[in-house]
Formats: C-alpha cells, structure tokens, sequence
C-alpha cells in the first residue's frame, strides 16, 4: 500500500489512504473548532478498520475464492461471520504467521484483531452521535477531545499493524489451502493446544523448513 497522492476530491478504498483523509479532516476540526470533521474522521478511521480485516481474509484465500469472501463481508458483522469460517484474523492464525515470518527473516507486524474490533467499538460512539446532548457536541467538551485521542490512536494501530519500507506499507497473509501439509498440521494443533509455546511452534515450524531445504 504505497502513500499516494492525496486528492480530497478522489475516495480510494485503501486503509492508508482513508487515514489520510481522517488526517486532513483533523486539520480541519483544529483550524474551526469543527465537531463535524471530526466525526467524520471517525468513520474513515472505522471504515480503514474494516478494509484492514477485509484484505487480511482475502490474503490468506485463494484468488478465485476472493469474490464470495467480499460477498460475504457485505452484511452487518459480515466480516467476523468470515473470518469464523477462515479463521486468518484470529489471534492464534495470526501468532502463527508471525512465526513463520521470523524463521524465513520476512519483516511482519502482528495484527491484533482483538484491538481492531475494540477500536471500532469505540468508534462507534461518535459514528452514531444522534443521541449526544449540545454540550457534549462542542469540540472543546471532553467528550469530543477524547473522540480526537481515539483516531489518532487508530492512525498510530493501523499504520503499525503492517511493515512501512520506501514509502510503502506492506500488507502480508498465508493462503491456508497451499499451506505444506506438515505445517498445516501444527497450525491445526497450535489452534487447540494451551501448552505449546510460541518457542515450541517456532521450533517445530524451524524443523519442517529445514527438512524441506534439504530435499531440494
């Protein structure tokens, strides 16, 4: 995900950029005191959240099966309805695929998905503000500076959710279909276990790649 031009009068569906958009509209609710802005800037923090989640699920599907998943994410919880069928946004799939990334030294940034749905939460409040009062609807109430601290902190988790190098945020998943059948099997494993350790599946994964290497 390269940092594009940004052009206010140009929407592009990439988390990134709509961050980057949440960041002008930030600039805007500084300069005039501008409670809208700011709400709006939650939603394209929200929204940045989801294409996050989105493009994960389809990272780890093959490409002919991304169609339906996009389909499926359309309704309301759409994309935890997936990813209970997927499973790649999960906290075990996700410690998983970090240590893959460390044996074959690929720079990765663990995605917490937990987070992701906590952050979104609290988006919420402010994306759904019809029943605010006045007061809480000024923009130097407390209410709504706390909205401003919520999307700066979403700005700072997506952005270090994903390796950034030359300018580009690098955006990486495991297709679990082409997965190696042994490393497949202590995928299924670590699912279920709670006694392996992080160590423990490095350990084992090491072994798998290493077997492999040899065959060669």
């Amino acid at each position: 995900m390269n940092e594009m031009i940004y052009k206010p009068d140009v929407r592009i569906n990439n988390p990134i950029y709509l961050l980057r958009q949440a960041e002008e509209l930030i600039k805007i609710a500084k300069s005039n005191e501008n409670v809208s802005s700011l709400i709006y800037a939650s939603l394209e923090c929200r929204i940045a959240l989801e294409l996050m989640e989105l493009n994960f699920l389809l990272h780890s599907v093959k490409r002919e099966e991304r169609e339906q998943i996009i389909d499926d994410s359309k309704p309301k919880n759409g994309i935890d309805r997936v990813n209970n069928k997927v499973g790649s946004l999960k906290f075990k799939y996700q410690q998983f695929l970090q240590a893959v990334c460390e044996i074959l030294d690929i720079d990765n940034e663990f995605y917490d998905y937990k987070k992701s749905k906590n952050l979104q939460h609290e988006l919420s409040t402010y994306i759904h503000s019809y029943y605010l009062i006045n007061v809480e609807i000024k923009y130097q109430s407390a209410y709504m500076q706390k909205c401003l601290e919520l999307i700066l902190k979403v700005i700072n988790f997506v952005k270090s959710s994903m390796p950034y190098k030359d300018g580009t945020y690098t955006m990486l998943g495991m297709e679990i279909a082409s997965m190696p059948v042994e490393d497949r099997i202590i995928l299924d494993e670590w699912k279920t276990s709670t006694k392996m350790t992080y160590e423990e599946l490095k350990e084992m994964l090491k072994s798998n790649h290493n077997k492999r290497k040899q065959k060669e």
